[in-house]
């Protein structure tokens, strides 16, 4: 017979052992359930078109979920993956805005310096009241494409030179006095693109090439060259009623600093993770371009806090790309360390919808695990 203080000793290592499997097993529970949840809902906007693209959440524990939707080639049936390159359109601004501090820095570029300073052919009655900070923070009076009659229509389908191309805005009267006002323009970021070649002497091509994405190992990620042939790339659709069809066409020299480049979300995670150090830039001028100016952008973001589902609160920076074809949102939650990614091929995706979902998911109040996910 075996001894009761035997007996004894093995029903306590089991009640150990058995309440040790729970504790670790209920938080992969959670992460799988909310994985799930994740997925229906994502499911649930694809099937209702009003998603196609590729999905990325992650944070300090590293990627979430990832998942691509729908076709990166329709007519090859080629589909979207986390490695699929999108045209990531305005989130472009964020880098340059990067590569602007970096020469602030160096003290080659001053904040408080008049776009004449660095161009000076530029019109002195415009040129001579624009400074860097209102280029960076919208707040020039330079107005956005439409500043330029026809763009769309006309310019925007030509090549040009840098030179050729700021001569179409260069000389127009200013919406309003700088540093008045905010009005959102990528003609401001255009002029920064051409402000940083003339005082590195670089192209912008090869300054965020060796400066950003060859620094963080962002090796899906490049200047737009619509000539070169590009493995995964995308292709932009716009949705009828009828059905999708191919997304007008755009030159891209007539995007240069303000929406060239092309990524996956796999790279924009590295480029979100960097941001939290001082690898690319000191923490003083990184928190400078999360400080929002007026309308709450700051440099290359848009900057606000947020009340979250729980009842917490983040600060959050964002930024949203939109041209023929492709619909872009990165929304990181810093206090949290959270990060959301939407690259979409399809200009019906439902970015601000779909984020604002996510955000519940993972900001939620926490419930009591439940053996299916509740629907949404």
């Amino acid at each position: 017979m075996i001894p009761l203080k035997y007996l004894r000793l093995q029903l306590l290592q089991f009640i150990f052992a058995f309440l040790s499997l729970q504790l670790f097993q209920t938080p992969a529970f959670a992460q799988n359930s909310r994985t799930q949840e994740i997925d229906k809902l994502l499911s649930e906007y694809y099937n209702s078109g009003k998603l196609q693209g590729s999905v990325l959440i992650g944070d300090d524990s590293g990627i979430i979920y990832e998942k691509g939707f729908g076709y990166a080639n329709i007519e090859l049936g080629v589909p979207n993956t986390p490695d699929t390159k999108f045209r990531i359109a305005s989130l472009t601004k964020s880098f340059t805005s990067l590569l602007v501090m970096q020469e602030v820095e160096k003290g080659k570029v001053k904040l408080n310096a008049r776009v004449t300073s660095y161009i000076p052919d530029y019109p002195s009655k415009n040129g001579s009241k624009i400074s860097i900070h209102n280029l960076l923070s919208h707040s020039s009076g330079i107005g956005h494409y439409d500043f330029v009659p026809h763009f769309f229509q006309y310019y925007s389908f030509i090549p040009y030179n840098h030179t050729d191309f700021i001569k179409l805005f260069w000389d127009r009267p200013l919406l309003f006095e700088p540093g008045t006002k905010y009005n959102y323009s990528s003609f401001n970021y255009y002029l920064l693109g051409v402000i940083l070649e003339k005082v590195t002497g670089e192209s912008y091509e090869d300054l965020v090439k060796k400066r950003i994405f060859d620094r963080l190992g962002m090796k899906n990620t490049a200047v737009d060259n619509q000539r070169r042939i590009e493995k995964n790339r995308a292709s932009g659709y716009e949705k009828t009623d009828a059905g999708f069809q191919n997304a007008t066409y755009r030159n891209m020299s007539t995007a240069l600093a303000t929406g060239d480049i092309i990524s996956t979300v796999r790279d924009l995670y590295l480029w979100d993770r960097a941001l939290y150090s001082n690898k690319l830039l000191s923490y003083k001028s990184r928190d400078l371009m999360f400080t929002p100016n007026l309308g709450g952008y700051g440099y290359g973001w848009e900057c606000k806090k947020l009340t979250l589902p729980d009842g917490t609160s983040s600060r959050v920076t964002s930024h949203v790309g939109n041209m023929y074809g492709f619909l872009n949102i990165i929304t990181r939650y810093l206090d949290k360390h959270t990060v959301i990614i939407l690259l979409c091929n399809s200009d019906k995706s439902d970015i601000y919808g779909i984020t604002s979902q996510l955000q519940n998911i993972l900001f939620g109040k926490p419930q009591m695990a439940k053996k299916e996910t509740p629907a949404q």
